[in-house]
């Protein structure tokens, strides 16, 4: 399972901490609430769903609550995954998943105030298919509670093949160690062009969307090395230029365009501020860059609109998530899924003479390339 580092992704964690449309007495006697959290990524090996309890008591601290991990996690439930036909009325088949501890997956939970052990999730290994609705059902054994959700799958391995087109799914002429990336002039109205095309299953119908894709996230990396001219001493950095969210205009049946244009000034003042002054003594030998472009479904869209509405975290108005796609009484979450595209951008060479001799990059000390 791969791990990515960008707010594209972090935006979920705050989830837990944060609310739904149906506003919760906090001084209401216990009761328990569900929270469902889970990104179906086709690039992973395995995939994890995280399952839990609320912190939800009128006579305990809700702080003392989250160092029980009995508080937090159901002891008997039963988890599986149907496949479902675009029609959502065909069965495909049934995936039944198994619980596991997350530290004895690889991926040990952060220290903090809640406890460190154990770390559950609910996890299975089948490869993920394009041409099915994957619909989560959460039965609690116990008290007969079903709690369910219903996500598309985002195909964006390069090596999968859509029938229709005979291209991958998701594509651009920047996923390649080819492209590059010119932002030589500064001058009013030039743009950095990014294009890419998502191009959904034949037949895909969620949520009366043609696609799976209706929101984008591009970053690009800057990478450069500090090279100390006294001590021979070099050290490799990098600085992540965030372009955004961005809701294509076109989203049919046959693709789904994401088209950024980014100012050119835009990416001198990232360059500028992302590598700062030079140290003395130290000149700067740029890097090829790296391009990321980030897809999200109609539900994480909700979930961003939401968040930007009414804010989220500590100075969120509201105590609850602020999206939920759960369908049952007393749960909460978001089950959905994403995707992610990369290239190896190569600077040109009337980029990097601009960004050597121009006033906007001076502090930098750029002289020249990485060999």
């Amino acid at each position: 399972m791969k791990k990515h580092i960008f707010p594209f992704l972090f935006v979920i964690t705050l989830l837990v901490f944060t609310g739904c449309s149906t506003k919760f007495n906090i001084a209401a006697p216990y009761k328990n609430i569900t929270v469902i959290y889970g990104y179906l990524d086709m690039n992973d090996t395995a995939h994890y769903i995280r399952i839990q309890k609320a912190f939800m008591d009128q006579t305990k601290s809700a702080i003392t609550m989250s160092q029980t991990p009995d508080s937090s996690f159901y002891t008997n439930l039963n988890v599986m995954i149907k496949r479902m036909d675009f029609s959502d009325t065909i069965l495909i088949d049934t995936i039944h998943l198994t619980r596991v501890d997350l530290d004895q997956e690889g991926y040990p939970k952060q220290q903090g105030v809640f406890f460190n052990a154990p770390n559950y999730a609910y996890k299975f290994k089948n490869l993920l298919n394009p041409n099915y609705i994957y619909r989560i059902i959460v039965t609690n054994l116990q008290t007969g509670q079903v709690d369910s959700a219903e996500a598309p799958v985002i195909d964006d391995r390069s090596q999968d093949i859509n029938p229709l087109t005979q291209t991958p799914y998701f594509v651009s002429n920047e996923f390649s160690d080819t492209g590059k990336i010119d932002f030589a002039s500064t001058a009013q109205n030039r743009n950095y062009n990014i294009y890419c095309t998502y191009y959904p299953a034949g037949g895909f119908n969620f949520e009366n969307s043609p696609s799976p894709v209706v929101v984008a996230q591009a970053f690009i990396r800057f990478n450069w090395e500090d090279s100390d001219y006294t001590t021979n001493q070099v050290t490799a950095h990098y600085f992540d230029f965030d372009a955004g969210f961005l809701t294509p205009s076109n989203i049919s049946a046959d693709g789904v365009q994401i088209d950024y244009a980014i100012a050119d000034i835009n990416l001198y003042d990232a360059v500028n501020s992302g590598l700062g002054a030079a140290p003395p003594h130290v000149i700067r030998l740029m890097d090829k860059c790296k391009l990321f472009v980030y897809v999200g479904t109609q539900d994480f869209l909700s979930y961003l609109n939401n968040s930007l509405t009414q804010g989220v975290g500590l100075t969120g108005s509201e105590i609850e998530p602020v999206y939920t796609n759960i369908k049952g009484t007393g749960a909460l979450g978001l089950f959905t899924s994403r995707g992610v595209q990369t290239g190896t951008l190569n600077i040109t060479d009337e980029t990097m003479d601009s960004l050597e001799n121009s006033a906007l990059t001076a502090q930098n000390n750029i002289r020249g390339r990485v060999n």
